[in-house]
């Protein structure tokens, strides 16, 4: 009898999370179908500033929100949704990515990068200028205490980290000899004498999360979430074409999303004034129009984002820059008034059972009046 009662009560468990899995994989495809409906059906801002941002409020009530890089999902009651009255939702994570970097453009899709050429160092600078930035803590245990640390990266270290990038990808094994005294890449040789060997890729990144085998980033402990806010492996920045060199698609931002601190903090990646930047010569390798967006990236951002705020335009944003820099013919370079890339996280829950719903998908637009004319989901994960 007990063995009876023991079996017939796992068997009556199992029936329930099957239940509360099927329900909650429901609630989730359900609330990303009609995520997609509103990226295609939807004006953007009026989609992300009314729609998004109403759901994200409800769980982060009295915080500043960004479109950008909203907070973490919150559980709301169950109940929220009619239509589901058993599940609780959680707050939705829905981002434009095209300001990301994307790491796949430190190898170019049609040749093999030539370490230190232009193309590189520029690159390389805007690598080093996003990694200072970071805060890092880590917990570590002593006894029965945990303790937190700050990580610190130095230039060289984080320059050593874009080389190994740079040697995980390209093609040849040669080691990326920088010029910077000490700081080379990892070839093949240094995965293989490794506590637990690994074949290096020799290509382009198919996930983010790939860079956690390469050399450098893992005794480091930079967490993947840190990562994720600012990298990318994405073709991010314009519309998907599928027969285009992904690795010539610079990041642009959305100025019709971006707060101020934002576009600031977007356009200071490109700031050439940086002690990695002055081993090189200024004439060969200086981005004029590059250094000067970042050195009145206060007076752009501000023009931007002045109250109270329009939807703008290329044109429109064209015509603003006019005024602050004689570059303004290079704001699609950096601007753009419309994502066309990103990513969706989703969230249910019901008695204990977690469905969840990672997608990236991509839209083309009409040049004329940015309506969504197509949208392709480029990574797909219903757990």
């Amino acid at each position: 009898m007990t063995e009876f009662s023991f079996e017939t009560k796992l068997e009556t468990r199992g029936i329930q999370n099957y239940q509360a899995s099927f329900k909650a994989r429901n609630a989730v495809k359900s609330m990303f179908k009609a995520v997609l409906e509103g990226l295609e059906g939807q004006e953007e801002v009026k989609f992300f500033r009314q729609y998004v941002w109403s759901l994200i409020s409800i769980g982060n009530s009295g915080r500043d929100i960004s479109i950008l890089n909203p907070p973490n999902p919150v559980r709301l009651p169950a109940g929220v949704i009619s239509d589901f009255p058993d599940v609780s939702f959680y707050t939705p994570y829905i981002r434009p990515i095209d300001q990301l970097y994307n790491l796949n453009r430190i190898q170019p899709r049609s040749k093999t990068g030539i370490p230190e050429s232009k193309s590189d160092v520029h690159l390389a600078n805007q690598f080093i200028n996003i990694l200072k930035k970071w805060n890092l803590s880590a917990k570590t245990q002593a006894g029965a205490t945990f303790v937190t640390q700050n990580i610190t990266i130095s230039e060289n270290e984080i320059l050593t980290i874009y080389t190994a990038i740079f040697d995980w990808m390209d093609k040849d094994l040669y080691i990326y000899d920088s010029s910077v005294y000490g700081t080379i890449g990892a070839e093949t040789d240094t995965y293989l004498i490794a506590d637990l060997p690994i074949e290096i890729k020799n290509g382009h990144l198919d996930q983010l999360n790939e860079i956690m085998l390469i050399n450098g980033i893992e005794n480091k402990r930079t967490p993947l979430e840190l990562w994720d806010n600012s990298f990318t492996t994405y073709p991010v920045g314009n519309k998907y074409e599928s027969f285009a060199d992904h690795t010539s698609i610079k990041p642009r931002i959305n100025v019709n999303l971006a707060t101020y601190e934002e576009i600031v903090e977007f356009l200071e990646q490109f700031d050439q004034f940086t002690n990695y930047f002055t081993n090189f010569s200024q004439s060969n390798y200086e981005n004029n129009y590059a250094q000067n967006f970042y050195q009145k990236r206060n007076e752009i951002a501000d023009e931007l984002t002045k109250l109270p705020r329009v939807i703008l335009s290329s044109n429109d944003i064209k015509n603003k820059l006019r005024k602050i820099t004689q570059y303004y013919s290079k704001i699609h370079d950096y601007f753009t008034p419309y994502s066309y890339w990103y990513e969706i996280r989703l969230k249910t829950e019901i008695d204990n059972v977690i469905a969840l719903v990672k997608a990236i998908v991509s839209v083309n637009r009409n040049n004329d009046t940015g309506k969504v004319t197509k949208l392709i989901i480029h990574d797909f994960l219903l757990q």
